[in-house]
């Protein structure tokens, strides 16, 4: 089989042959340049692009009855184009989407049926969700009385708020997110990689102890500090301020931490000299990113059966000594927004990181009414050996 080109036909194929999206046009443009040689048979030629001898002999037959416009392309009339590209449709989806309108794609297979009769199966409707940026993720919770105004104004305006506490000019500060979060043998089953096919099978307890972590992050530095307590009180408060407090005592220490009940006020009489809190908006745990050490926190030390309170506490006292030695860690779950760049700002001077490698488990019974339910574990490392604390004798 031999095929004689003009110069401008061949021009056009190897054209269509080098820069062609569709496969097809590509293979049709090769068997045409292929025959021009004279030595291919129709078979051969097939074998070639892998297709048929009865389609070679068609696209032949395309190609001598319409020329190049013939051969090229299906001849294919184009379809009507989806409702879905719809700009209209297409906006509504992508509000539905930032405002988590649905929760399966199945509810919104039905919104596009009752809002604009459109029908579609659940497999096109994934697709044009993924299309628009979509994601099946669990939302997070946010309280009904929360003021998105005001946790906005603390954002924008915490430079002002800390420039307007009660600290001397020149003076070193450090600023500093603390909270404090609840475990206990009341396990809750968090996702893990398994293999497919196969369900997983996790033991869980049911045991109604708890324990308290209190945590604070400098939120410039990435420096930690932690403390493990049998519960939430505003003594243990107290007690943990007064541990920041220690940890730099030529510093002034600015806390960041909600409005906690059991948490001190601004202006208590009870806070060290060298403390000041600033209250978080009501409801506005996002904006403490102590929250993501927690999480962390629950990762670790999910899935297992730890049996006692006591083997839960040294299981998260582990994950949080982990974390102390670990500022860059810390500063990254930080981040370099407005929190870091705001304290960084407004802060004069802040303390050098320093790596001690000794720990000392501080495990003194708690002075409290009513006696303790077990000792405080105080997660810090040290130069040398120290005598317990007095605030926790």
């Amino acid at each position: 089989m031999k095929v004689v080109l003009d110069p401008a036909a061949r021009e056009e194929l190897e054209r269509v042959y080098r820069e062609a999206s569709c496969a097809k046009d590509r293979q049709k443009a090769q068997v045409l340049l292929l025959a021009t040689e004279g030595i291919y048979s129709y078979q051969r030629l097939g074998e070639i692009v892998m297709r048929s001898r009865a389609t070679v002999i068609n696209w032949f037959n395309a190609y001598f009855s319409g020329g190049l416009d013939g051969l090229l392309g299906d001849g294919a009339r184009p379809g009507r184009p989806s409702e879905m590209k719809s700009g209209e449709i297409a906006a509504a989806l992508a509000k539905g989407l930032e405002e988590g309108a649905w929760v399966t794609s199945g509810q919104v297979r039905e919104w596009l049926r009752e809002e604009y009769g459109i029908e579609r199966s659940g497999s096109t409707v994934r697709y044009w969700l993924g299309k628009l940026g979509g994601a099946h993720k669990v939302p997070r919770p946010v309280h009904a009385k929360k003021d998105e105004a005001l946790a906005e104004e603390f954002k924008a305006h915490l430079y002002e708020k800390l420039a307007a506490l009660d600290i001397p000019q020149g003076a070193r500060v450090r600023v500093w997110a603390a909270d404090e979060a609840r475990y206990g043998l009341h396990d809750r089953l968090r996702r893990c990689w398994s293999l497919r096919g196969q369900r997983t099978v996790k033991r869980m307890q049911m045991d109604y102890e708890w324990g308290y972590a209190y945590g604070a992050v400098d939120v410039v530095s990435g420096e930690s500090e932690f403390l493990l307590l049998p519960s939430a009180n505003l003594g243990f408060s107290l007690m943990f301020l007064r541990q920041i407090a220690e940890r730099d005592p030529e510093a002034h220490h600015v806390v960041i931490w909600d409005n906690a009940g059991f948490h001190q006020r601004p202006g208590d009489g009870t806070l060290p000299a060298n403390v000041r809190l600033l209250p978080l908006p009501a409801y506005s745990p996002e904006l403490n990113p102590v929250e993501k050490l927690w999480e962390i926190v629950r990762d670790r030390v999910a899935n297992k059966v730890h049996g006692t309170i006591a083997a839960m506490d040294d299981a998260v006292a582990r994950v949080l000594r982990d974390m102390y030695h670990a500022p860059d860690m810390i500063r990254s779950l930080v981040g370099t927004g407005w929190l870091h760049l705001q304290a960084n700002a407004s802060s004069k001077t802040f303390s050098i990181i320093i790596f001690r490698q000794r720990y000392y488990w501080g495990q003194a019974a708690l002075s409290s009414d009513g006696g303790p339910r077990r000792p405080a574990l105080l997660c810090r490392p040290i130069g040398k050996p120290e005598p317990i604390p007095t605030s926790l004798r």
